[in-house]
C-alpha cells in the first residue's frame, strides 16, 4: 500500500475523525470524513473509496446499518467495511458479521495495529476478487436467530480480526501489567528507604532526648527546691520567676519523655512486663494521683466499678500511663466543679475501662485526629493548661501491644468518654 488509497471516514465525533484521518494520510492514504450513515452513503454515490472505515455508535443510523446498507447495493457490496468498536461481548461479533463487515478494531487502538487491520483488508480484497461462493448459515447467540450471508473468506477473516483484537488487547494488558509490577518495586524501594530515615529519626531523638532529660530534670528539681525553701519575705516577683521556670522545666520534661517514648513505640522496641495486676487497685492509685490536679479546679474523681472485677495480664506501669493520660486530659478539658467518673465494666472476655467527662466534647470531624501524634484537635483547656499532642498516640500504641483497643464517644456540650479494654485470661495464676 506504498501508494495509497481512496478511504471513507465515518465518524460523527469530530476530534476522532480529524485523529484518524491524519492517522490514515500519514500513510499515505487519500481520506474522506462523512459525519454519519446518511452523509456517508451520498459520498458513496459521488465517489467510490476502496475501504470504509466506520463507527458503529451513530446518531439516526449507526455503523451496523450502514454496513448492512453497503452490502445489499449493487455496485458497493463489494467494498471492504472496517467498523470501529468495543464489541463488548459475542452478540457484537454476531451483529457485524449479520451486516457483512470485514472486519473490526477495537477501541481504543494504536496506529500500528490499525494500520495492519487496513493493509489485512485490502490484501484480502485483493484475493477475494477471484470469486468465492456465498455461504448463508442461521446463528443462536443469547436466544436471537441471526441470519450470516458473508461469503466464507469475510467469516474467516472477521474472525481473525477477533483474535487479533483479542492477541491486542492481551499484549496491552500485559505491558500495563510489567508498568504495575515496576511502580511496585519502586514502591517497595522508597518504603525501604523511607523506614530507613524513620530509624535514623527515631536513633536522632532517642539521643536528643536523653540528652535533654537529665538537664531538664536537674532545672525542675532545684525550682522546686527553691519553692518550697522560699522564704516568707521572698519578693513575689522572684517567686513567680520561679514558677515558671518549674513549670516550663517540667512541660519540657514531659515532652522530652513522650518523644522517647513515641521513638520506641515506632522503633518496635515497646517491651512490656506483663504480670497478673489487680485492676481496681492500679486505677485507685490512678485517681489518688491525679486528684490533686482535680482540687485545684474543684472537680469530683468518680469511681465505679462491678462488684467482682477478675485481675488482668498487664503491664501496670504501661497501663497506670494510659489511665494517667486519660483522667488528666478529662481534667484539663473540664469546666471547674464538673465531674470525673472512671468506670470499670466486664464486657465478655474483656475487661472494659472508660473515663467519662462533663467538658465541651469534640466535634465529630475531629475525632480521627485524637490517636495521631502531634495532631490537635480545636478544643482548648479549660484553665490553660498544657498538652504535647502525644499522650494519646502512646495510649493507644500500649493498649494495642496488650491486644486491646482504645476508643473514644463524645457530643459538643456534653462531654466525652475513652474507653479501651484489656482482654482477661481464660486461667490467671
Amino acid at each position: 500500500m506504498s501508494q495509497g488509497v481512496d478511504i471513507l471516514i465515518v465518524e460523527d465525533s469530530l476530534t476522532q475523525a480529524v485523529q484518524l484521518q491524519h492517522m490514515l494520510e500519514r500513510h499515505r492514504h487519500r481520506v474522506t470524513v462523512a459525519r454519519d450513515g446518511f452523509d456517508a452513503l451520498e459520498r458513496l454515490r459521488e465517489h467510490r473509496p476502496a475501504l470504509v472505515v466506520s463507527d458503529i455508535i451513530m446518531p439516526e443510523m449507526d455503523g451496523y446499518e450502514l454496513c448492512r446498507r453497503i452490502k445489499t447495493q449493487e455496485g458497493f457490496k463489494d467494498i471492504p467495511v472496517i467498523l470501529l468498536t468495543a464489541l463488548s461481548n459475542p452478540e457484537d461479533v454476531i451483529k457485524a458479521l449479520e451486516s457483512g463487515a470485514d472486519n473490526f478494531v477495537t477501541k481504543p487502538y494504536d496506529e500500528s495495529f490499525l494500520m495492519a487491520r487496513v493493509g489485512t483488508v485490502l490484501h484480502n480484497q485483493e484475493l477475494r476478487k477471484r470469486g468465492t461462493p456465498e455461504l448463508g448459515i442461521e446463528v443462536v447467540v443469547a436466544g436471537k436467530k441471526y441470519s450470516i450471508t458473508s461469503d466464507r473468506m469475510q467469516v474467516i477473516d472477521f474472525l481473525f480480526s477477533t483474535y487479533d483484537n483479542a492477541l491486542q488487547k492481551n499484549q496491552e494488558l500485559e505491558r500495563a501489567n510489567n508498568k504495575l509490577i515496576m511502580m511496585q518495586e519502586e514502591l517497595e524501594k522508597r518504603n525501604m528507604d523511607l523506614e530507613e530515615l524513620n530509624e535514623e529519626k527515631n536513633r536522632f531523638l532517642s539521643m536528643a532526648a536523653h540528652d535533654l532529660r537529665n538537664p531538664l530534670a536537674v532545672i525542675f528539681g532545684y525550682s522546686d527546691i527553691l519553692l518550697y525553701d522560699a522564704s516568707e519575705e521572698a519578693a513575689q516577683e522572684e517567686l513567680e520567676m520561679i514558677s515558671v521556670m518549674k513549670s516550663s522545666s517540667e512541660f519540657m520534661l514531659q515532652i522530652v519523655n513522650e518523644f522517647l517514648d513515641i521513638a520506641k513505640i515506632e522503633a518496635g522496641k515497646l517491651e512490656l512486663d506483663l504480670k497478673i495486676t489487680d485492676v481496681v487497685a492500679l486505677m485507685k492509685e490512678c485517681i489518688s494521683l491525679n486528684r490533686v490536679f482535680a482540687v485545684r479546679k474543684q472537680m469530683k474523681l468518680l469511681f465505679r466499678h462491678d462488684d467482682e472485677v477478675p485481675a488482668v495480664m498487664m503491664d501496670s506501669c504501661k497501663i497506670e500511663q494510659v489511665m494517667n493520660n486519660l483522667i488528666s486530659n478529662a481534667i484539663k478539658y473540664s469546666y471547674p466543679q464538673s465531674s470525673v467518673e472512671i468506670r470499670i465494666e466486664r464486657s465478655g472476655h474483656c475487661l472494659v475501662i472508660s473515663v467519662r467527662d462533663e467538658g465541651q466534647g469534640i466535634p465529630e470531624k475531629e475525632l480521627d485526629k485524637l490517636f495521631k501524634p502531634f495532631e490537635k484537635t480545636s478544643v482548648r483547656t479549660t484553665a490553660g493548661e498544657t498538652s504535647t499532642g502525644l499522650g494519646l498516640a502512646i495510649a493507644k500504641k500500649i493498649v494495642e501491644s496488650h491486644e486491646g483497643h482504645i476508643w473514644v464517644e463524645s457530643e459538643v456540650g456534653r462531654g466525652s468518654v475513652f474507653y479501651f479494654d484489656l482482654p482477661i485470661p481464660e486461667s490467671p495464676s
